[in-house]
């Protein structure tokens, strides 16, 4: 399996995400998420073409929850993590932040 390597943003997002679902639902919730994400990782670390690149990018979406997407990069020796994100936010934000934590 490749190695995972988590950007500042990618961390700082997954809390952000992970806060907010503890406060509109709960706690459970928020832990069933956080073990949906650690299944999906560990699929993309098998099969890291898993996910479809993103609008034509470098990067691949993968859909974690029908609301919330993990944006990474597939490099030879290991894949990159750079945001998690709610679908239902900007999606021209989008574009622009993953887009600059590449450099991260």
């Amino acid at each position: 399996m490749k190695k995972v390597i988590w950007t500042p943003t990618a961390r700082k997002s997954l809390q952000e995400t992970t806060n907010f679902i503890k406060e509109l639902w709960n706690e459970q919730v928020a832990d069933e998420f956080l073990n949906q994400l650690d299944y999906r990782i560990e699929q993309i670390q098998r099969n890291p073409n898993l996910a479809p690149t993103f609008k034509n990018s470098e990067f691949r979406q993968l859909l974690v929850h029908k609301s919330v997407s993990l944006f990474y990069k597939n490099y030879p020796e290991h894949l990159k993590l750079l945001l998690v994100w709610d679908n239902r936010q900007d999606p021209v934000q989008l574009l622009k932040k993953i887009t600059g934590l590449n450099k991260e």
